[in-house]
Formats: structure tokens, C-alpha cells, sequence
């Protein structure tokens, strides 16, 4: 009887060996991935006339899901706050200022590995009103592209064309060699 040349390899044998015990370990630590990037949150706290800034306010948001709380240090002389490493999220915010406290009504969108920016003006006795908000066109842009870069979106997609496809094909009547 003859035996094969492949098994008398000894790099094959090592190769073979090495991909079994790659193959099977468990790669839990692998498929994690890298840790998800908090984001941030910043902008500045102005006065009634919404051109004074306002000094030594803290900015405090709360998670809506968790209640985690993230603070800001107090604001710079040009009003600037900035609260970064906070979790993906849905939060509120309040200010508390020497003029007093507010907090505000809606809720603000924290995504990881993103720098949202809202300036709020302080009114005594009624709501904060709001200045801006970092949501630029490109930023809407991107978000909707991400979406189409999905599972949902490409089902979405493919789903679409289907339909699409089948009233063409509709349209045209049935295509039969009998008919």
C-alpha cells in the first residue's frame, strides 16, 4: 500500500494543526471589538439678552433610561461649558447659575463618538430658549447614509426595488409562451 506525500509534510501538519486550534478557541475577545467612544457635549450659557455670558454655571445632564448623572465644571469667563465621556443616549439638562436654576423641557440626543454643541440663553421666570444645536445638514446626511449602510437600510432597499421590478413587470402584462 502506498502512502500519500501530503501527510509526510511537516509545514502541512503544523499549518493543519495550528488552524484547527485557531478554529477552535474561542474568540468572544476577538468579536468584541474595541470599547464603544463616549461623546461629548459643549457650547455656552448666556444672559437674558442672550449676548452676556454667564460665569460659574454648572451644566447637569441626566440620562432619561439610567438617571446617570454628568456634570460640567463651572463656565469659563465667555460662558463655555463642555461635558465630555457621556454614554449614547437620550438626556435633560438643567443649569444652575447665580440667577438661578432651569431646566429644560425636551430632551437632547448624545451619540458615542460625537461632539453635540447647544448655547442656551437664561430668561428668568419662563423657559431657557435655545440659540443652536449641532445638528448641521451634513450631520443629517451622514446619519441618513449611515442608516442605508444598515441590514435594515440595505433590506429596506431591496425591498424597494422588488416592488419596483414586479409592477414594471405588471405593467407590461404577463409574458407567456402560451399567450
Amino acid at each position: 500500500m502506498r502512502k500519500s506525500p501530503i501527510f509526510r509534510s511537516k509545514v502541512l501538519v503544523v499549518f493543519l494543526a495550528a488552524a484547527f486550534i485557531l478554529l477552535t478557541i474561542p474568540v468572544r475577545q476577538f468579536a468584541a471589538g474595541a470599547p464603544k467612544a463616549n461623546g461629548a457635549l459643549s457650547g455656552y450659557i448666556y444672559g437674558e439678552d442672550m449676548r452676556t455670558p454667564i460665569r460659574n454655571a454648572v451644566v447637569k445632564l441626566r440620562n432619561v433610561a439610567s438617571q446617570k448623572e454628568y456634570e460640567s465644571e463651572p463656565t469659563d469667563l465667555e460662558g463655555m461649558y463642555r461635558i465630555p465621556g457621556i454614554e449614547e443616549g437620550r438626556y435633560v439638562m438643567g443649569v444652575m447659575s447665580v440667577q438661578g436654576d432651569y431646566n429644560f423641557h425636551y430632551s437632547i440626543l448624545i451619540k458615542s463618538d460625537a461632539l453635540a454643541k447647544l448655547s442656551v440663553a437664561m430668561k428668568p421666570n419662563s423657559a431657557p430658549v435655545r440659540i443652536e444645536q449641532g445638528t448641521s445638514a451634513n450631520e443629517k446626511k451622514k446619519g441618513v447614509m449611515e442608516f442605508f449602510k444598515s441590514p435594515a437600510g440595505i433590506l429596506s432597499l431591496i425591498t424597494v426595488v422588488e416592488a419596483t421590478l414586479f409592477a414594471i413587470v405588471l405593467s407590461e402584462g404577463e409574458t407567456s409562451p402560451i399567450r
